[in-house]
């Protein structure tokens, strides 16, 4: 079981790490609050980190885990109540997502180990893996739109080339071809 809840946690902390570097390595966040902005690309990084460390199976220090898990978190709620006006500029969704999945996986990571160290079987695994990062992708890709990144991304079914065709010069409809099909 513990080693299910370490996948599930390392999922969590990577949609985490995703969604801080997004935040805080936007250009608006970091010219307008350098000193929140560049803290959280580091926890971002830190957190990308603790999900490879945690990949490897081996139980991490609490401290490990916490840190770039939970620290994000507290800096960006101290700062709301500190300074709302500055904080402000980082957008809320985005952070609450990020928040919501840091928290998850260091409580699912920093959990102390119960039991053998044996490894899960393979379905509950993978069943594990796939529930997580179900959860996972829809809290990060809301989060992530909610991102300046975001907001330059290509719309989803618009990733190609769209040619554009007047009116005169469109090709004509084969009325004949219509009525071999039956179409009417």
């Amino acid at each position: 079981m513990a080693a299910l809840m370490r996948m599930a946690g390392t999922v969590s902390a990577l949609g985490a790490a995703l969604i801080a570097l997004a935040v805080g390595a936007a250009p608006s966040a970091l010219t307008a609050v350098p000193w929140l902005a560049l803290p959280l690309v580091a926890a971002g990084v830190g957190q990308g980190v603790v999900a490879v460390l945690a990949l490897r199976g081996r139980p991490l220090p609490v401290v490990a885990v916490l840190g770039p898990l939970a620290l994000p978190t507290v800096a960006w709620v101290a700062a709301l109540a500190a300074l709302p006006g500055a904080a402000a500029v980082l957008p809320l969704g985005p952070m609450l997502g990020e928040s919501a999945l840091a928290l998850g996986a260091a409580a699912l990571l920093a959990r102390p180990r119960s039991g053998s160290g044996d490894e899960p079987r393979a379905v509950p695994a993978l069943l594990a893996i796939a529930a997580s990062a179900t959860v996972v992708a829809a809290v990060a890709t809301a989060a992530l739109a909610g991102t300046e990144a975001g907001r330059y991304a290509v719309p989803h079914g618009e990733h190609g080339a769209v040619q554009q065709v007047d009116e005169g010069d469109a090709p004509a409809l084969d009325e004949s071809l219509l009525e071999q099909e039956g179409h009417h």
